[in-house]
């Protein structure tokens, strides 16, 4: 969870959007289910190397996970995203959980980040 602390040490500027995003949960043995499956749910906020979502379910912190996000008028972006933090959402009933993103090889993270940049001006 952040704290007002956590806040005001953010270096990056955050775009209040929300954003069709598209979350590859792996399932576990308890859900009964081999392989993965997908979670939409809608950004409240993005930045470029982070965001925030509600979802419906519990997401536990330290997973990683693939994503990818369409944003109107632009290619999706594919990223790997890692829950830092999580929260119960009374508004939405749901979960805010908070992505710090992963530069990698295999996603579109530089691409992303342009898109972000893009936005920002």
């Amino acid at each position: 969870m952040t704290t007002p602390a956590d806040r005001e040490h953010r270096v990056e500027s955050r775009l209040k959007l929300a954003e069709t995003i598209f979350i590859e949960v792996l399932s576990t043995a308890a859900d009964h289910q081999e392989g993965s499956r997908i979670v939409i749910c809608n950004s409240l906020d993005l930045s470029a190397n982070g965001l925030q979502v509600v979802v419906d379910e519990e997401i536990p912190v330290t997973s990683r996970l693939r994503l990818c996000i369409d944003i109107h008028d632009r290619d999706p972006v594919y990223l790997v995203g890692e829950v830092i933090w999580q929260r119960r959402d009374d508004e939405s009933e749901g979960h805010r959980i908070g992505f710090s993103l992963f530069e990698s090889d295999d996603t579109d993270i530089r691409s992303w980040q342009e898109v972000i940049a893009d936005l920002l001006n």
